[in-house]
């Protein structure tokens, strides 16, 4: 079930919400020390490491220059944020397509920003995609997100999800789900109607990892078991 809302937010306090004793902490991924080690990921896909990566290997001080296989890998490290330093997490995607995965929603947005050598799932036309839904079913993710809230005040059509004001839309909407898939199937389904009307090609080929993800049991992508409730006045 998903369920939207178009009221105007009136605030924290309003809500019910109080400020905790030790307010709150802004937390970013450090380059390779930001990433744990022992929380590891295999993939089927080749990887060029870069800088920052935990298996980086450095040519600094070398005789002769690496070879193209020496920073290579087929492995990706978790974030320790997301190891190890919390234990539940409320997954806050924005409503945006993403031009090599299809959609920045609620799988894309803890996976591929909270992992390392990340680069070789993100090629472009459902290359390596379906291993989003893989990432996602990994115990690091899957048992610690409990709800997810992707906000729709703005939504992005095309160019995401890098900031293109020409194809964004003012939707007023906010959409919340236990269930991931739900949510990025009614995203999806939103988002290309906007393309259509632009005649920019569908984005679901290139998202074809909703659908995998309900082959391992993150949710339904089927629009006709999804209730969608409006809970605005």
């Amino acid at each position: 079930m998903v369920h939207h809302s178009s009221r105007s937010l009136q605030g924290t306090k309003e809500a019910g919400y109080k400020k905790a004793a030790d307010g709150f902490e802004l937390k970013s991924i450090a380059p390779r020390e930001g990433y744990d080690p022992k929380a590891t990921l295999t993939a089927p896909l080749l990887g060029k490491l870069v800088w920052g990566d935990v298996d980086y290997i450095s040519d600094r001080g070398k005789s002769a220059p690496l070879s193209d296989t020496e920073n290579t890998s087929d492995v990706s490290h978790f974030s320790r944020i997301l190891s190890s330093e919390v234990t539940k997490i409320i997954n806050v995607p924005v409503m945006s397509n993403s031009t090599t995965n299809g959609i920045a929603g609620c799988l894309y947005n803890v996976t591929i920003p909270n992992i390392d050598n990340w680069r070789r799932f993100a090629q472009g036309t459902g290359f390596g995609a379906e291993s989003i839904a893989i990432i996602y079913n990994n115990p690091v993710i899957s048992q610690k997100v409990v709800l997810n809230i992707m906000d729709g005040l703005l939504a992005q059509y095309g160019g995401g999800p890098q900031s293109q004001p020409n194809f964004a839309v003012h939707h007023a909407t906010l959409y919340a789900s236990k269930d991931p898939v739900a949510l990025d199937t009614v995203a999806l389904k939103r988002l290309d109607e906007w393309r259509s009307k632009s005649n920019f090609a569908p984005i679901g080929r290139v998202a074809s990892y909703v659908q995998t993800a309900t082959t391992v049991g993150l949710g339904t992508s089927d629009m006709s078991r999804i209730e969608v409730r409006n809970v605005g006045h």
